[in-house]
């Protein structure tokens, strides 16, 4: 990482940027307004954890848990519990859970999903946050925040209902979440049967490993744990900075949010619908 030196021209300044980071802000732009102009179907064809699909799966029957890591865009979060949904394990009544740290995340993805699997939210597909219950006897994949779905272990302590646990966002670390994964690494122990998958796009793999193996020789074919990294990510990423300090880093960052909009709104002229 190149450090800025005093006197120099301060970093993340337009006039340093080079030509070549601004043609991959305009590829970027043309590729998202080509994006969402494709079906859905075709849409989750392009996502990186698409390629992967038929790993993935194998990978649930042969192990107990299954640990993820893949950038953020990669559709981690809305495909897999399709991919698992389409395989099976939602027969028999099951449930795939899938966690999220926050409401706002559980709800949102739960709407996107219901589109792509082309139903009303609430019956094959819904939530459960604080206060509000969108599901019903025929859910199939259920997002929930963290803290829901530990509620429902002090009612059904071995989580019978659920087929698929997805922890999701777990390098974010939260008590909840925390307190999730322990529990659940001894309803295990219990319940063979149930699959777990750790997902997050930064994240210790090899900790969660070894946590979860519950090989205790040196043959790697007892193992009960397996890692898959999905490479790829749908939009380049590029890493600016301020020029000066701010007081505050989230008010700035919804302020810069909003700045950027506005810019590609009106310099680059994209059709919003």
């Amino acid at each position: 990482m190149a450090f800025w030196k005093p006197g120099a021209i301060a970093p993340g300044s337009t006039v340093d940027r080079d030509t070549e980071a601004e043609t991959d802000t305009a590829i970027a732009v043309h590729a998202d307004k080509e994006f969402r102009y494709l079906t859905i179907k075709q849409q989750r064809e392009r996502l990186p954890v698409f390629k992967l699909r038929r790993e993935m799966l194998y990978l649930m029957e042969k192990y107990q848990t299954v640990i993820i890591v893949g950038q953020t865009g990669s559709g981690k979060t809305t495909q897999i519990p399709q991919y698992f949904d389409e395989a099976g394990w939602t027969a028999n009544g099951k449930q795939i859970a899938c966690t999220q740290p926050r409401r706002i995340a559980a709800t949102s993805i739960a709407e996107r999903v219901s589109e792509e699997m082309n139903c009303k939210l609430g019956h094959d597909v819904g939530y459960l946050i604080r206060f509000e219950d969108q599901t019903s006897q025929r859910t199939r994949i259920k997002y929930m925040t963290d803290g829901m779905l530990f509620r429902e272990t002090m009612i059904d302590p071995l989580l019978s209902r659920y087929s698929v646990i997805m922890i999701d966002e777990a390098h974010e670390r939260s008590l909840y979440t925390d307190i999730l994964i322990g529990v659940i690494k001894k309803i295990q122990k219990k319940r063979p049967d149930l699959r777990v998958v750790i997902s997050s796009a930064t994240l210790d793999a090899e900790a969660f490993f070894h946590f979860f193996n519950h090989n205790r020789t040196r043959d790697p074919v007892h193992d009960t744990a397996a890692i898959l990294s999905l490479q790829g990510r749908m939009h380049p990423v590029d890493i600016l900075y301020t020029e000066t300090p701010v007081d505050d880093y989230v008010e700035k960052t919804v302020q810069t949010v909003f700045d950027i909009h506005t810019k590609v709104r009106t310099e680059i002229n994209i059709p919003w619908d």
